[in-house]
């Protein structure tokens, strides 16, 4: 029996490339598209409504998904968040005098147990349908790192997973050992929007330690939901903020057309590493 994918398409460049990836590796393929989507030619496409959880599971159950798989930007409403929360909690209210629950990680389990319960589908990563995605350990493209920019890079990731550890973001900016700035609901674009701007002010950067952007995994996500990601257009915007070092999580980290993101950074002098992270 074919294999039957339902992707969750928010925003980016990588769902057409999970999508693409997908009909390769012989799935059967609908988008239940949360953001306008007019590049995905040869599936069928469906306008999904986060708020609407019912009518989701009903796309899900009459295409007789085997999988599902969340891929791109997807941003949340308050009401979203707390609708799909409590539908994540099999659908009853918190009791009176709990503090309220957002979408966050351990909602996100709660809701793949819903989808299995319901469905019987498994919800899976981007980088099961499409290893190839995944950023390797070493140095991926531009200059390689002096000892001094790899502990920073190294301690820079350290900082992301910290970050990530109190559901935050996934990306800090850094110099040395000194953080500048960490992600938050404006995502890695707005986090470098800001750097830049402080950048251009001489308040970070312009000194001996080069500005490294960081991406790592939450500690406690589920590895099928919202792994960092970068691409071309994270080392351009990275360029334009004045940063020099792009580190991922090796491993557990998206790049997203590569063979663009590696020319950029030839282009730009940028260097982009995988690393992991200890301890």
């Amino acid at each position: 029996m074919a294999k039957r994918l339902s992707v969750f398409a928010g925003t980016g460049d990588l769902v057409p490339h999970a999508v693409e990836a997908a009909l390769k590796a012989g799935y059967k393929v609908q988008v239940l598209a949360l953001a306008p989507r007019t590049d995905l030619a040869g599936v069928k496409v469906i306008n999904a409504d986060l708020g609407n959880p019912l009518g989701l599971i009903w796309n899900l159950k009459i295409f007789r998904t085997s999988h599902v798989v969340l891929a791109g930007g997807i941003t949340l409403t308050d009401g979203q968040r707390e609708g799909l929360a409590k539908f994540a909690n099999n659908n009853s209210d918190r009791p009176s005098g709990a503090p309220s629950q957002a979408l966050g990680d351990a909602a996100l389990t709660g809701l793949a147990t819903v989808l299995k319960k319901m469905t019987g589908a498994d919800l899976v990563g981007v980088h099961e349908i499409a290893p190839d995605l995944l950023a390797e350990k070493g140095l991926l493209s531009g200059p390689a790192l002096t000892d001094d920019q790899s502990r920073s890079a190294a301690f820079a990731l350290r900082m992301a997973r910290e970050i990530g550890r109190l559901d935050i973001g996934q990306a800090v900016v850094v110099v040395g050992e000194h953080v500048i700035s960490a992600e938050d609901i404006s995502g890695t674009d707005g986090l470098l929007a800001r750097v830049g701007g402080y950048h251009a002010k001489g308040l970070a950067g312009g000194g001996d330690a080069p500005l490294v952007l960081a991406k790592a995994v939450k500690p406690q996500q589920p590895l099928f939901a919202d792994l960092p990601a970068i691409g071309p257009d994270t080392v351009t915007n990275a360029k334009a903020a004045g940063v020099s070092i792009v580190a991922v999580e090796a491993g557990k980290s998206i790049v997203i057309e590569r063979e663009r993101l590696i020319a950029a950074a030839e282009r730009e002098n940028i260097s982009v590493v995988g690393m992991t992270i200890d301890g």
